[in-house]
Formats: C-alpha cells, structure tokens, sequence
C-alpha cells in the first residue's frame, strides 16, 4: 500500500521539487485534491473556452470575448497546478515557483476573481460549468488557508476556558434588564363576566 502512495505522490511532484513534504499543517486530500481540481478545471476551461469562441459563427461577441477569457483563465491555472504540460516554455517555471513561494489565500483569491468575468459575459452551460471548476479549486485553496482545525481536546480546553473566564452577573437593582428580572408567566384563567357593567 505504500508502495502505491508513493507513486502517487511522485506522479504528482512538480519537476525540481523536493521529495520532503512542506509542514504546512494542510491535509494531504485537500493538497492534491486542489492540485488535481485545477488541472482538471484548467482542461474543461480551455476545451469550453474554445468552444464559446465558435460562438463569433452566430455573430455573438459576447462568448467570444467570454470564451478568450476562459481559455486565458484555463492556461494561468494549468500553469500553476501543472507546470510540466508546457515545460518547453522558459518562464512557466518562474510562474510556478512564484505561485507556490506565496501563501494559499493569494491563489484562492486569483482563481476566484478569473473565474467570474467569464460566467458574466456568457451566461452558458460551458461558461459555468468550465469556470466553475476554476472557482471550486480557489474555494479548496481558500480552504487549506484557513488551516488545520484543532484536535478535539484543545477546543473543549478552549470552550472551558471561555466558560470561567466569563463573569456571572447578578443584578436585581431598578436599572437592571428586563429579561434578567422576568418573572414566570402563570395562567389565572380568563377574566370574570360582571353582567351589572
């Protein structure tokens, strides 16, 4: 089982890259599900993008700017998440390696923000579904950003910290609130019919 493990973290391993993992306290599913997202999201980008583009046949400007847009989108992204499809292209390794020198919530907030104009221009099936990928990658990176969660025992630590740390309040003066001072509802029935009135 290792075994199997191993390759598939080798497989997924930037060209260059150090086979001793960063202690980022990010999940290994969230890393490669983000990583494997984004290539499959920057594909299905760039296979609609170009297919918004046959849009100019029907005279609709529109997708076709719609379409420049998300093919654009697709190759930053298959950029940064898999560098070694365009390794014959000098500087998409300094892309690559900029990308990762800077911290998750910068790449979360890029694919967000170049996933939308798109989907805006051309409202379609394509637009939504190859740019939505694009989006649902940024929202993983926003994801491994926050952090690792705590373990169970440091948040019922912290939630009996807060607990003690909060003082209880007794006040029955003129000036206290009303909820503090509310008395128990009781039912004494309905009112008496007087027949003299």
């Amino acid at each position: 089982m290792a075994s199997i493990t191993e390759k598939f973290v080798s497989l997924m391993a930037r060209p260059g890259q150090d086979n001793v993992p960063k202690d980022d306290d990010v999940p290994w599913y969230l890393k490669y599900g983000g990583r494997v997202l984004g290539i499959v999201g920057a594909f299905f980008a760039i296979l609609f993008g170009l297919w918004n583009c046959v849009g100019i046949l029907l005279a609709d400007v529109s997708c076709l700017i719609s379409g420049i847009l998300q093919v654009c989108a697709g190759l930053l992204v298959m950029v940064v998440e898999a560098p070694c499809c365009c390794m014959f292209v000098d500087f998409v390794q300094k892309i690559a390696d900029l990308a990762d020198s800077k911290p998750h919530y910068y790449r979360a907030g890029v694919y967000c923000a170049i996933a939308i104009p798109p989907i805006i221009i051309c409202p379609g099936l394509g637009s939504i579904f190859g740019c939505g990928l694009i989006f649902g990658t940024g929202v993983l990176y926003g994801m491994m950003s926050l952090g690792k969660k705590a373990s169970l025992q440091e948040m019922r630590n912290a939630a009996v910290a807060s607990d003690n740390s909060r003082p209880i309040q007794t006040t029955s003066g003129m000036r206290s609130n009303l909820v503090d001072n509310a008395q128990p509802v009781a039912f004494t029935g309905p009112p008496a019919y007087d027949s003299n009135v």
